[in-house]
């Protein structure tokens, strides 16, 4: 941990010391995504849990050695960016297809006990068709742009980037939208008693797709993003 932190600094900022503080938001239902600058206080009081103790959780966390998320912090815009591409970008290009498969056979097996499955490949289906053009734009527009702007020592294109990333940011918010959603028709991805181990296979991919691009969304949002603005 290199810099003190209070229970009254935003969520981010805990991420930002250690990656891991990313698995204890996410077990508590704290956003730190899209909702990092939320002070740890009051994401608690919202939340119904004693600061204190999350606070100390968090603290005996930080004390460990994280090289990991110092290595990511200390990143150039573009060191980053090739960063986000090389493991959140590349996992959901594969993880995305399987799923899908998955959603069907699950789906097909099990609605007429679990109607919510219908809903759940409803909302998955949008989880995809919003993350896959999003990718896109990213690695073939706002990417292939910051990377320029590093090179851009005249400062020739400063400002350029707001524009994609103002749409990056509403595009987050949306997503974010769809992962509460999911995850709520999922029975917080705790499988049913009857559920065969597709089904609870299914729940695990499901629940670390929404791990994976809260990071990957808390990387963008918190480190890459305002690196520029």
């Amino acid at each position: 941990m290199e810099t003190p932190i209070a229970v009254t600094d935003p969520v981010k900022n805990f991420v930002a010391n250690n990656s891991r503080c990313a698995e204890i938001f996410a077990e508590l239902k704290i956003d730190f995504c899209c909702g990092g600058d939320q002070p740890l206080l009051s994401a608690c009081e919202e939340n119904n849990l004693e600061p204190d103790k999350v606070y100390q959780r968090l603290m005996a966390l930080l004390a460990e050695a994280s090289t990991y998320e110092e290595d990511v912090s200390g990143m150039s815009t573009t060191e980053l960016t090739h960063h986000i591409e090389s493991t959140h970008h590349v996992y959901l290009k594969e993880a995305l297809p399987r799923l899908s498969a998955l959603m069907d056979k699950v789906q097909q097996a099990h609605s007429s006990r679990h109607p919510e499955l219908v809903q759940l490949q409803a909302v998955f289906k949008g989880v995809r068709e919003d993350l896959e053009p999003h990718l896109m734009k990213e690695e073939r527009i706002l990417f292939p742009l910051i990377r320029s702007m590093e090179l851009d020592f005249q400062g020739l294109q400063a400002g350029a980037a707001q524009g994609p990333i103002r749409m990056m940011r509403h595009e987050h918010d949306e997503l974010g939208v769809l992962l509460k959603e999911m995850r709520a028709l999922a029975n917080e991805y705790v499988a049913p008693e009857d559920g065969c181990q597709s089904f609870e296979l299914l729940y695990k991919e499901l629940e670390a797709l929404e791990q994976d691009t809260h990071l990957h969304i808390y990387k963008e949002n918190n480190l890459l993003f305002t690196a520029i603005a």
